[in-house]
C-alpha cells in the first residue's frame, strides 16, 4: 500500500510539472541615483555631476518560463552594458538557474554614469567611476530579476510588428534609410490582465542635449511611463533597435523637452493601438541560442584620431574581445536578435530580411558594447561611427554570417 501511495505522489508531481505551461513574471525597480554623479552619453559634459532629476530611471525585468527554458529579459535606463557588468549580474543570480539573461540598455544619453572603471569609457561617455553607484546598479538589476522570478504565474503571449514613421531620421545622411518598424510583445495572465510589454523601436534617446544636466530616460522614459500608466500593472520593457545612425526626428526650432515629450507620447499612442490588435495564446515555446563567438582582429580605421591613434589603441584594449556573446531568442513565431554591437540601420534591416516569415525584432546594446557596426560601404565613408568601429569594415559581413548560422539552427 505504501509503495502505491508513493507512486501516486510521484505521478501527481510529474503531472503538475508537465502541465504547468507557460509562465511569466515582471518587476520594475528604480535605479535613480540618490546623490549627484556624472551623466552618461556625451563626452562634452566633461564628467560634470548631475543637477537633479528630470524623470526617474528604472531597471525592468521579465522572466519567461515554458517548463523547458527559463529566461530573463532585462531593460535598464542607462547608456550601455559592458561584459563585466553582465557577468557580475549573472554570478549574483546564478542560484535562480536561469538558462540565459538578455541584459539591455535603452541607451539614454541623460542617464546615470559612473558605473565602469575602464578609463576610455570613463573619459568618453560615463564620467569618473563611482563604486557606490556600480554596487547600487548591480544590486537593483539583480533585485528586479529576483522579483520577476518570484512573480511568475501562468501567462499568455502575443506579438505584432507595426510601423511608427516620422519619429526617426538618419543622422549620417538625411536622405538615408530609416526603420519605422515598431515591435510589441504582449504578456498577460490567463485573464488577459497585462503583466508586461516588450517594445522595440529604433532611434537614439538624444532629444536632450549635452546641456541637460538632469537625470532622464529621454523620450524612451516618457514612452515607458505612458504605457505603464495606461495599462497597469504592466511593466514596459524597451529595447532599442539598430540605432547606430538613427536620431530622433526633432524639429530645427523644437525645444529639447518638447521633442522628448512629443516622440515619447507619439510612439506610446502607436504602441497602444498595436496592443489592442494582439491575439495571445497559452501555447508558448521558448528557444534560446546563446553563443560566445570568436571575434575578428581589432582595427582602428585609417584617418581616425590623428596623433591620438596610438593612445586609442592602448586605451581601448579592455573593450576588445577575443569572443563576444551573440544571442538569439525565439518565442513562437517571434525572433529576437540581441546584439552586443551598436548596429547601423542597414545591418538591422539585413537581419530582419533573413527570416521574412517571422516577426523579427533587433535589439542593440545587449550584454556588452562592441563598438559601432556599419556596412563596408558606410565604413569606407568614414565619420564618427566608423572611427568608433572596433573591428574594421569586414566585421559586418562576418556578424551577419554568424547570426544567419544561428538562425538556421533553430527548429
Amino acid at each position: 500500500m505504501r509503495k502505491t501511495h508513493w507512486l501516486i505522489c510521484l505521478l501527481a508531481l510529474f503531472l503538475a510539472f508537465s502541465v504547468r505551461g507557460f509562465q511569466a513574471g515582471a518587476s520594475r525597480i528604480s535605479i535613480t541615483p540618490q546623490k549627484p554623479l556624472p551623466l552618461a552619453g556625451y563626452g562634452a559634459r566633461l564628467g560634470k555631476l548631475s543637477k537633479g532629476i528630470l524623470d526617474p530611471v528604472y531597471v525592468r525585468a521579465l522572466v519567461l518560463d515554458d517548463g523547458k527554458s527559463k529566461i530573463a529579459l532585462v531593460s535598464a535606463d542607462i547608456l550601455l552594458i559592458l561584459a563585466d557588468l553582465k557577468k557580475e549580474v549573472e554570478e549574483k543570480v546564478k542560484d535562480l538557474r536561469l538558462d540565459g539573461i538578455l541584459l539591455g540598455a535603452t541607451h539614454t544619453h541623460s542617464g546615470p554614469g559612473g558605473y565602469s572603471d575602464i578609463f576610455i569609457v570613463e573619459l568618453a561617455v560615463l564620467g569618473g567611476y563611482k563604486p557606490w553607484y556600480r554596487e547600487f546598479l548591480v544590486s537593483q538589476i539583480c533585485r528586479a530579476i529576483r522579483e520577476a522570478e518570484e512573480n511568475l504565474k501562468p501567462a499568455r503571449f502575443g506579438s505584432i510588428i507595426g510601423k511608427a514613421p516620422g519619429f526617426n531620421i538618419n543622422r549620417r545622411d538625411p536622405e538615408g534609410p530609416t526603420d519605422p518598424a515598431l515591435g510589441v510583445i504582449k504578456i498577460t495572465d490567463l485573464s488577459e490582465t497585462p503583466i508586461a510589454y516588450i517594445i522595440n523601436y529604433t532611434a537614439h534617446p538624444t532629444c536632450l542635449s549635452d546641456r541637460n544636466m538632469k537625470i532622464s530616460g529621454d523620450w524612451v522614459g516618457m514612452l515607458e511611463r505612458e504605457i505603464e500608466e495606461k495599462s497597469p500593472p504592466a511593466v514596459a520593457l524597451f529595447f532599442n533597435g539598430a540605432l547606430g545612425d538613427q536620431a530622433p526626428n526633432c524639429g530645427a526650432l523644437e525645444k529639447p523637452l518638447a521633442c522628448m515629450n512629443r516622440i515619447g507620447r507619439g510612439i506610446a499612442e502607436k504602441v497602444s493601438e498595436l496592443i489592442s490588435q494582439i491575439q495571445t495564446t497559452e501555447q508558448v515555446n521558448l528557444k534560446l541560442i546563446d553563443r560566445y563567438v570568436p571575434m575578428p582582429s581589432a582595427q582602428v580605421r585609417k584617418g581616425c584620431w590623428g596623433i591620438l591613434k596610438p593612445a586609442m589603441k592602448k586605451w581601448s584594449k579592455k573593450l576588445i574581445r577575443e569572443k563576444a556573446e551573440f544571442m538569439l531568442l525565439k518565442i513562437n513565431d517571434t525572433l529576437i536578435y540581441a546584439s552586443p554591437a551598436e548596429l547601423a540601420v542597414e545591418v538591422g534591416l539585413h537581419l530582419k530580411a533573413q527570416h521574412p516569415q517571422k516577426k523579427v525584432l533587433v535589439f542593440a546594446h545587449c550584454n556588452d558594447w562592441q563598438g559601432y557596426l556599419l556596412t563596408p560601404d558606410e565604413y569606407e565613408k568614414g565619420g564618427y561611427e566608423a572611427c568608433m568601429s572596433l573591428y574594421g569594415k569586414d566585421f559586418e559581413p562576418y556578424f551577419e554570417k554568424v547570426y544567419l548560422k544561428l538562425g538556421n539552427s533553430l527548429p
